[in-house]
């Protein structure tokens, strides 16, 4: 599915030239917005940089983030805030902000204001994302029921549920796997050889593992 997408006329030309060479975009505009950065149908996007995200939470020079914010949700369906930018620098950036505050202040704003706050490491991946943020809420929803008894009880830990949709995988197999690895990190990590050895899980099934986490 490709998607139209438009970019406020007060972002960096080389944002709009990474959406409109996006292969799943059909077409590209710039237009002032009356919020938000980037525009797919009814999906509002804020495109931070990781000073400017600081400055707006401080409130040092230009906007308050938080008014921002409340604009986006009330002018879209869907609203986001993409961070661009190297998080390893945050300490560098000589401010009153240390990392474990910028790390509060997304969890707030997420939790509170109801905008996922998104860390995307550069400009390619960030508007990458928002195209698929935007596809999906356009795209109807799989009608592709899960085999019973895939899916652990909800009272289990979310890894471990996760595990258990994976093709192949029943509760069963989805325990061994989350003793093995209790963390989707950690499961990332794993080699191909170190999969087959948690009991169960033959190689086809281990291919299936490595590959559902990276396709």
């Amino acid at each position: 599915m490709r998607v139209a997408v438009t970019v406020d006329d007060r972002e960096p030309a080389a944002l709009f030239e990474t959406v409109r060479d996006h292969p799943d975009v059909a077409e590209a505009t710039r237009e002032r917005l009356p919020a938000g950065d980037i525009v797919i149908d009814s999906v509002g996007l804020e495109r931070k940089t990781i000073r400017d995200y600081v400055n707006g939470v401080a409130a040092r020079s230009g906007p308050d983030l938080r008014d921002q914010v409340e604009r986006l949700n009330a002018t879209y369906d869907h609203s986001y805030v993409l961070l661009e930018g190297d998080f390893a620098g945050i300490d560098s950036l000589q401010t009153s902000i240390s990392s474990e505050a910028f790390a509060g202040s997304m969890a707030s704003i997420t939790a509170r204001l109801e905008t996922p706050v998104i860390p995307c490491t550069d400009r390619r991946r960030l508007v990458d994302f928002a195209i698929r943020l935007g596809r999906k809420h356009l795209e109807e929803p799989s009608s592709r029921q899960l085999p019973v008894g895939s899916v652990p009880s909800r009272r289990e830990p979310t890894t471990k549920r996760m595990y258990g949709c994976i093709e192949g995988i029943g509760p069963e197999l989805a325990t061994a796997l989350y003793e093995a690895y209790p963390s989707v990190e950690a499961l990332l990590e794993a080699k191909l050889e170190e999969l087959t050895a948690v009991p169960g899980i033959g190689e086809t099934r281990a291919r299936a593992i490595y590959a559902v986490f990276r396709e």
